[in-house]
């Protein structure tokens, strides 16, 4: 037994109660407190060994009151025989007066002979009594020494040959438990289970062999998820691996538990970025490896690399359920903490998903009047924007958001620089006339006006022009797939959210459906 697993065991309650019960002589209550700490502590022997000191003295109890009885019923015969032999003699001695000598010390000494057999037989039989006591708690080698005893003074005496058989067989009984226990410690649990089914079909009460064959059996079981496990963690089946050293920990915690902790620990880590590898823009995969992270945190809380990845798929899966409820703030708090560490998280969603809650909390504060701050959040838009290159309608949306909000705050010649830079991303100048005449005339306007410094009408054609682009937008369709949302497939097509809920007459970038089809802006 090692030394925690002894600390572990004199510090506990019901160890302590069990000891108390002991020393109160309440045989009973402590067999129960020892059984619970049977199932806790299997192996430790000082368990079982206490377990029999109180069946031991329960039995003797039992044995004690009848012997009790026994030498009460013995004094009694002893009183009865004595008042009889003390009548008999005064009887005799009355009588003897008239009778010859010889035959007077006759009679004295047969009673005193049957005097001294009835107390001979009575310790026998207390002998007797005290050694089946002693074979039902399993003390062989002391029944044995007093049906001997029995024995040397009368080897006829009623029962001694079946007790000495019943000391035989219990003889051989407790050789093979031993030989089992032995075994068990070398964990040779076959040959264990072989002579203890043995020791079973003899006598299915001897000691505690049915707790022995059950420990085996769920020893065995264990092995065997063990064994599985280990064949899983070997061939990087993560999740199976998982499976397979949680099912140990669950059944028996001290089983082989350094290696069964470090087994699991490193199947925890490795299916999170195994599931994060395979969808990494995926909200059930994200909560998946999440849960795994913080798994591997429970054994090794200090691992600040697993900190840091499980800190960015909490964040991040937070982000995604402030975005479906409007909390634009929120959403940029978590996501910029994400960003400034891995730029293309989950995929690019995280600035996919950063870029749109800018441009939405821009237009809540333009829609409050807030236009400065609105301005800030539409200018980050860009940057965000700009950092990927394929990202040219989030870049064309943020420079007209920007363009717009500078014009309401009169700025109208940095607002036509935002247009101009617009069009161009969005290629509007380079669209067939035949097919946008309207267009073409709008831009050629806004050149025009820009070109002799009328910044103000130069700002109105742009704005029309763009609106009147914005109803002629190149599109694809999508349908909606299990565990797809918005800001993922805005990444994934170049789009933007606030693009795609306004082709789809979207109010709560939340509902979206399996099976939706999605119309998806883009540009040409």
């Amino acid at each position: 037994m090692s030394a925690d697993t002894a600390d572990a065991l004199q510090n506990h309650p019901r160890y302590q109660m069990a000891l108390h019960h002991l020393q109160k002589g309440e045989w009973k209550a402590g067999i129960s407190h020892v059984d619970h700490l049977m199932v806790q502590f299997p192996l430790v022997p000082e368990l079982r060994a206490l377990r029999q000191d109180f069946l031991l003295k329960a039995k003797l109890d039992r044995d004690e009151r009848t012997d009790l009885a026994i030498e009460k019923a013995i004094r009694f015969r002893k009183y009865v025989t004595r008042i009889i032999t003390v009548s008999l003699l005064a009887v005799i001695g009355f009588w003897g007066i008239h009778t010859y000598s010889s035959w007077l010390g006759d009679k004295l000494d047969l009673a005193r002979q049957k005097v001294e057999h009835e107390i001979l037989t009575a310790q026998l039989y207390a002998k007797s009594s005290e050694a089946q006591a002693l074979l039902r708690v399993g003390r062989v080698g002391e029944a044995k020494i007093l049906l001997e005893e029995i024995a040397s003074i009368n080897p006829d005496f009623p029962g001694l040959k079946e007790n000495m058989a019943q000391v035989d067989v219990a003889s051989s009984l407790e050789r093979l438990y031993i030989e089992a226990m032995d075994l068990i410690a070398q964990e040779d649990w076959m040959n264990a289970k072989t002579i203890l089914e043995n020791l079973a079909a003899l006598d299915p009460t001897f000691r505690d062999v049915e707790y022995q064959l059950n420990y085996i059996e769920k020893v065995t079981l264990l092995n065997d998820i063990f064994a599985q496990a280990e064949a899983d963690f070997l061939s990087e089946a993560w999740v199976a691996a998982v499976s397979g050293f949680e099912g140990v920990r669950a059944l028996h915690p001290e089983f082989r538990p350094e290696i069964v902790e470090e087994r699991l620990y490193l199947s925890y880590v490795n299916a999170a970025r195994e599931t994060l590898i395979d969808q990494p823009d995926s909200l059930m995969a994200l909560e998946i490896a999440e849960g795994y992270f913080r798994k591997a945190l429970t054994l090794r809380p200090q691992d600040s690399e697993i900190k840091a990845e499980r800190e960015l798929a909490r964040l991040y899966l937070t982000a995604q359920d402030d975005f479906s409820k409007g909390r634009w703030s929120e959403v940029i708090d978590s996501l910029e903490a994400v960003y400034a560490i891995d730029p293309e998280y989950a995929l690019g969603t995280t600035r996919q998903t950063l870029y749109d809650a800018y441009v939405a909390r821009g237009e809540s504060e333009v829609a409050d009047g807030e236009y400065d701050t609105a301005l800030s959040d539409f200018q980050r838009s860009i940057a965000l924007a700009d950092q990927d290159p394929d990202a040219v309608l989030r870049l064309y949306e943020a420079q007209i958001r920007t363009a717009e909000v500078l014009g309401i705050l009169g700025n109208y010649e940095v607002a036509v620089v935002h247009y101009r830079v617009a069009t161009e991303i969005g290629g509007l100048k380079r669209r067939n006339p035949r097919d946008n005449p309207s267009l073409i005339a709008l831009l050629q306007d806004a050149e025009y006006y820009t070109n002799q410094g009328n910044y103000g009408l130069a700002f109105e054609r742009y704005h029309q022009a763009v609106e009147f682009a914005d109803t002629t937008q190149t599109t694809v369709t999508h349908v909606v797939q299990e565990g797809e949302y918005l800001t993922m497939l805005a990444s994934r097509y170049d789009s933007t959210v606030r693009a795609i809920a306004l082709a789809n007459g979207i109010t709560n970038a939340n509902l979206i459906y399996v099976g939706q089809e999605l119309i998806i802006p883009i540009l040409p």
